[in-house]
């Protein structure tokens, strides 16, 4: 019975990890579009270097995957329905389009710092969850992108 049980725990462990895993793909994907469109900002003549991401006030949530399918409108959190990723079924990628049901959810949210009167930084978190029986599990990176161009 003793060996049966720690079978099954490997299983499981296995299981819990390689979804940490696919959590943390996709959470860090999350920051590097959101990196990419203050990059895609500083090229565009005219454009704010936080154009479409900084928050008039407070903070700003949102979708985006790496087709550039994003819903740079604010959602009203982790669990609306333009957070769930589906898995494209003729690449095999997560994103927000038609595919496949996949349990994972992304949101990114962004803040506005300043300091002494200055908006030079973007506090960016991205947020992965997903269910696994009746438990909610999230995994979330952050990164600072500053205007230092």
């Amino acid at each position: 019975m003793g060996v049966l049980s720690l079978v099954i725990q490997n299983i499981q462990a296995q299981y819990i990890n390689r979804n940490i895993l696919i959590a943390s793909g996709l959470a860090q994907e999350g920051l590097e579009l959101v990196r990419n469109i203050r990059d895609l900002n500083w090229l565009t003549p005219g454009n704010a270097w936080d154009k479409d991401l900084a928050p008039v006030s407070g903070q700003h949530k949102f979708v985006i995957d790496y087709r550039g399918r994003s819903s740079l409108a604010d959602i009203a959190g982790i669990d609306a329905i333009a957070a769930i990723l589906n898995i494209d079924n003729s690449s095999g990628f997560y994103w927000h389009g038609a595919g496949t049901d996949s349990m994972f959810k992304r949101m990114l949210t962004v803040e506005k710092i300043t300091i002494a009167g200055a908006e030079y930084l973007l506090d960016v978190k991205c947020t992965i969850r997903w269910r696994d029986g009746a438990e909610n599990h999230d995994y979330t990176a952050e990164t600072y992108l500053y205007n230092w161009r």
